[in-house]
């Protein structure tokens, strides 16, 4: 019985080791990976042809196309569908101005502390570096900026500008100002305007209008 389990041991450890030296003779054999180099351990060359997609077959715009029912190699988009850089809210909300395309005079958005607060977030981001954290253009930016100045937002002509026109100035940018589409939403945009009117606010607001806790704490503040 012993003598059966050693032969049969015996066996087994041959056919294993056959099987490593033919899975090492196929490794030698076969041709090295792309990019993986041969087998003396020299790099291969990967040629890459950057123009593939260029010379590929395809269909050129107003190209006639028999794939489609129409023959129109220029697609509609499926109805009802909306790009996803597309938002389709009303005039007044995504534009600033009405259907008559006036401009709106009031944020269409619900204004609390804490809308408020993510308009002063935002503003200071994006709007104090030229127009100053008050609002009147004393900024560093400004200082450097010796042929046109940003204007102060919190004295005439701008402080009676309509919310829409505000908003518009942000959107599509006005002047040197470039368009902060990009980086603010439409609703942070909005929080940014209703920032700029409180800043207007304070601006034209005397101390003894102020309830007696704010008064006390301006006049603790301010220098």
């Amino acid at each position: 019985m012993k003598r059966h389990a050693l032969a049969t041991s015996a066996r087994f450890a041959s056919l294993l080791l056959a099987g490593i030296a033919l899975a090492s003779c196929a490794l030698q054999d076969a041709p090295a990976l792309e990019g993986e180099g041969d087998v003396s351990g020299t790099p291969a060359l990967i040629e890459i042809d950057l123009e593939r997609m260029i010379y590929q077959q395809r269909y050129d715009p107003w190209e006639a196309a028999s794939i489609f029912p129409d023959g129109k190699v220029m697609r509609h988009p499926p109805e009802g569908t909306v790009p996803r850089d597309r938002i389709t809210f009303a005039p007044q909300v995504t534009d600033g101005v009405d259907d008559e395309g006036a401009y709106v005079d009031r944020v269409p958005y619900r204004l609390d502390r804490r809308a408020l607060q993510r308009g002063q977030n935002r503003y200071d981001i994006f709007c104090a570096p030229c127009h100053g954290v008050a609002g009147d253009g004393v900024a560093q930016v400004a200082v450097a900026m010796s042929l046109r100045k940003p204007p102060t937002l919190v004295d005439a002509p701008i402080a009676a500008y309509p919310a829409g026109r505000l908003y518009q100035a942000i959107d599509v940018g006005y002047g040197l100002m470039r368009s902060y589409a990009a980086d603010l939403t439409v609703e942070d945009r909005w929080a940014v305007v209703a920032y700029v009117q409180a800043l207007q606010r304070a601006r034209s607001t005397a101390l003894d209008a102020l309830p007696p806790a704010v008064r006390a704490r301006a006049l603790s503040e301010l220098p």
